[in-house]
């Protein structure tokens, strides 16, 4: 009797010293997106009879690497590391696709060009297809965006414009939301280089 009401008593102390951990909880996960390019004022003005030029974005590709729902950074050339608890809101392919429409739309003169991401109700004028090859950086380093993208003729599919864009920010990020800001100010860098070639090509 005596012997059972000593293991009773380890066995209480042990339960006692672990219920912390037991009780201890992991921190939350942190969600975040990419940030399209502010709306631009309304114009104003009579474009009821003008027909604007449509252009259909293709859904972005991006390499295995970044499709998970963990943002990655660049530990050096060989290694990554992925966020357990700083993840992305939204399926990273899909966003970018609706982000490049978006900022191209913003960019691009609404009374002479009409952007759709990926589906589009009507044949389009000409179709945007864009590869991500590189979209990483590392908290106290370099953040990278390569891209290749290529612009073709809607009905005959014909390349117009192919091209390999690389953009760099150099400004350290400090933490996952400084790091996602630094991604998408590169996805707007693209954007504006793609909707210059645009102007200047159609």
């Amino acid at each position: 009797m005596h012997r059972s009401f000593s293991f009773l008593k380890i066995l209480a102390f042990i339960i006692l010293c672990l219920w912390p951990f037991g009780c201890a909880t992991s921190p939350p996960t942190q969600f975040y997106l990419l940030s399209p390019l502010p709306a631009p004022s309304l114009e104003t003005g009579d474009t009821q009879n003008q027909q604007p030029t449509t252009i259909r974005v293709d859904a972005v590709t991006i390499p295995g690497y970044l499709d998970r729902d963990e943002i990655v950074t660049r530990v050096n050339e060989n290694e990554i590391h992925l966020a357990d608890l700083n993840q992305w809101g939204e399926s990273l392919r899909g966003s970018l696709t609706t982000i490049l429409a978006l900022n191209l739309s913003r960019l691009l003169p609404t009374k002479d060009f009409a952007i759709f991401p990926f589906k589009c109700p009507s044949p389009v004028d000409y179709q945007l297809s864009v590869e991500i090859v590189r979209m990483d950086g590392s908290l106290d380093g370099d953040v990278h965006l390569t891209a290749q993208w290529s612009i073709l003729e809607g009905k005959a599919g014909s390349i117009m414009v192919t091209r390999k864009s690389r953009f760099k920010a150099s400004k350290a990020p400090t933490g996952y939301s400084e790091l996602v800001a630094a991604q998408s100010r590169l996805v707007e860098a693209l954007s504006r280089e793609i909707a210059e070639s645009i102007q200047s090509n159609l």
